[in-house]
């Protein structure tokens, strides 16, 4: 947004979310003790970013079975950060949310007291959606009274929009975007396929190891960590795919970008998808690519752009079959131009300004 809007006066609202140091766990008494006593040293900041503020109020968090996981004072804080926001550049137009709980809830609070309009952009899936609000027990209606309050609510995909259905039965569509400055045509190919993603199971790595297990001599790099490491390494061994199949753990963004712009094309093997970022950087980088249909990606992958794939390994082993048999039929200028025209920065800045006029 700052980069494309740059006469928008944006503030990030921060509160220490995500850090393990401000999050108290039940039992760990000594650390929660060494963590109370680091969080009363620290202080309050406002950060100038390139076309934005970044305000920090550092709060505490902890089970939401007691005092709600610290609610109160996540809201406090935010409300400290907002009111910096506002005093330094007037009574902000929209607040924009990009996940349910607690931003939401926090979001909430602010425009009931504020009068301001409220964008929500919920990325969890289906199931994990789900599963979210069973974790939250008594603070389920809540959460859902402050999503239903909300002026706009986004969903990633069709797919996405129709698996919320349930829960939010008026959220639009609104894809994320590639940045196409970043992730651009390379020159250097290689003999490999790359798959990138956390290693867990509904990304469907074991799938993918089985599909290559029936392609002779394709080399495959998989990008990424997680839980199923050590399982599938297993099945990699088990399969007698060491020379061919290669973990490369986490990877950093220019590294990520590296690796896609000397492949030769990328699979994503997942049995769901919400959309499929991965997919939209590989094709900016013109490879064509190889994906399941599990969701996204059946709203993102064309003829012209690469394979759709059932969730087998089977099907999955064909599609992969075609590609390296066509691959030489896919023009990275073509891939490349549909991501520019359909999932560009600046498609998405221009329907997310629209979105933002309709509810201001």
């Amino acid at each position: 947004m700052a980069k494309s809007r740059p006469d928008w006066k944006i503030g990030v609202s921060t509160w220490g979310q995500g850090d393990h140091e401000k999050l108290i766990w039940v039992k760990d008494h000594f650390r929660n003790l060494q963590k109370f006593n680091k969080h009363g040293l620290d202080k309050a900041t406002v950060m100038d970013l390139p076309g934005f503020k970044e305000y920090y109020q550092p709060a505490l968090s902890w089970t939401k079975k007691f005092r709600k996981g610290n609610l109160r004072e996540i809201i406090r804080c935010n409300e400290l950060n907002y009111q910096a926001h506002a005093l330094e550049n007037g009574k902000p137009d929209i607040i924009s949310v990009q996940a349910c709980y607690p931003g939401v809830l926090i979001a909430n609070y602010l425009a009931k007291k504020y009068d301001v309009a409220v964008h929500l952009h919920v990325r969890l899936g289906g199931f994990m959606f789900e599963k979210m609000l069973n974790e939250l027990g008594s603070m389920k209606a809540d959460l859902l009274s402050a999503i239903a309050g909300a002026n706009l609510i986004t969903a990633t995909s069709n797919f996405h929009r129709e698996q919320l259905k349930k829960w939010i039965p008026n959220a639009s569509t609104f894809y994320n975007p590639v940045d196409i400055e970043f992730f651009q045509i390379g020159d250097n190919h290689k003999d490999y396929a790359i798959a990138i993603g956390r290693l867990e199971q509904e990304k469907g790595f074991d799938l993918l190891i089985d599909a290559i297990a029936k392609v002779p001599d394709l080399k495959v790099k998989i990008v990424g960590s997680g839980s199923e490491k050590n399982k599938l390494k297993n099945r990699i061994d088990a399969l007698g795919l060491r020379s061919r199949v290669s973990l490369l753990g986490e990877a950093s963004r220019e590294e990520v970008k590296d690796l896609i712009q000397k492949c030769q094309f990328l699979i994503l093997p997942s049995t769901y998808e919400t959309f499929g970022n991965v997919l939209l950087e590989a094709m900016a980088c013109g490879k064509p690519v190889v994906a399941t249909k599990c969701g996204g990606p059946e709203e993102i992958v064309s003829p012209e752009s690469g394979y759709l794939a059932e969730i087998s390994a089977d099907d999955l082993s064909d599609k992969i079959h075609q590609m390296l048999q066509n691959r030489h039929l896919f023009k990275a200028e073509n891939i490349r131009k549909i991501t520019t025209d359909h999932f560009s920065s600046n498609q998405w800045i221009t329907k997310l300004e629209f979105f933002f006029r309709e509810i201001s």
